[in-house]
């Protein structure tokens, strides 16, 4: 794979014929909720890839990422995801949702009244039919922040002002190896130089509704050569909570970019599971 280049045309044609034929409808739709300082474009080649095998891929823009994104949280990603599903639940839609990393905090706030069955007992079409965390955070306790999770403290690879407000937060060369460490060498300077800023509340503001709460399944998927979140971190957050179920793949913290066809064929296997 090649930073940035296109993929093959002929994958694209055959995504729109199934499109043309009503294939992909049939199928929940995979709703990416993207990492922290990254933006949707990053997921191109999984968006390519899944739809090779007939899914829908959605992948919005969240409002704590990019130069303007000061004093943004969760709750206002969360209300971008939510904007974005309810038309599609009131269609009939149902819908996989996974969280990338950071994504997985307002993944997590997005399903609170929104699963299947919570919709199906007020009269409602559609809803979230299972969670997924790749490589993503579970907050395991109400009141906890991402930062807390990490102990309170930010990585080496973190550029921040600490515990402060209505800042931005941006990375370091040294993200080069934590996010893209499975990549070739040329390709981790390149897509490290696609990151933006990202808003520091985003990672200091509590939740409210956490990982144990979520009332619908739910699956952590174990990057086993992340650099980023440890893999005994990983372990452990799937460890603490009941029904967490989990699943592995060989790959560092961006397996949308160094496995796509591994990562979507996984994600699919996890969208077959019945609810």
């Amino acid at each position: 794979m090649c930073c940035g280049l296109p993929r093959p045309k002929g994958k694209k044609a055959v995504s729109s014929v199934l499109r043309l034929f009503g294939m992909a409808s049939s199928k929940p739709i995979i709703l990416m909720v993207h990492g922290a300082w990254h933006l949707p474009f990053m997921y191109d080649s999984l968006k390519e890839e899944l739809e090779m095998l007939g899914y829908e891929f959605l992948c919005p823009k969240l409002k704590t990422v990019g130069a303007d994104s000061h004093g943004m949280t969760w709750e206002e990603d969360k209300e971008v995801i939510v904007d974005l599903v309810k038309p599609l639940f009131d269609q009939g839609r149902e819908i996989i949702i996974v969280g990338h990393s950071y994504g997985g905090i307002p993944g997590c706030a997005a399903t609170q009244g929104n699963g299947v069955h919570e919709r199906a007992a007020a009269g409602k079409k559609g809803g979230f039919r299972h969670i997924v965390y790749l490589a993503g955070f579970a907050i395991p306790q109400r009141g906890m922040s991402l930062r807390q999770t990490f102990g309170g403290e930010y990585a080496p690879w973190h550029d921040t002002v600490p515990v402060s407000k209505k800042h931005l937060t941006t990375v370091n060369e040294k993200a080069k190896d934590a996010l893209f460490n499975d990549l070739p060498e040329p390709e981790r300077g390149a897509w490290l130089a696609k990151l933006v800023p990202q808003s520091q509340d985003s990672f200091e503001h509590p939740l409210g509704f956490v990982v144990a709460d979520i009332n619908i399944p739910k699956t952590y998927v174990v990057c086993e050569r992340d650099q980023a979140i440890p893999v005994a971190l990983q372990e452990k957050l799937v460890e603490t909570v009941p029904g967490f179920r989990s699943e592995r793949i060989r790959a560092g913290h961006s397996p949308f970019l160094s496995k796509p066809r591994e990562c979507a064929e996984l994600i699919t296997k996890i969208a077959a599971i019945e609810v």
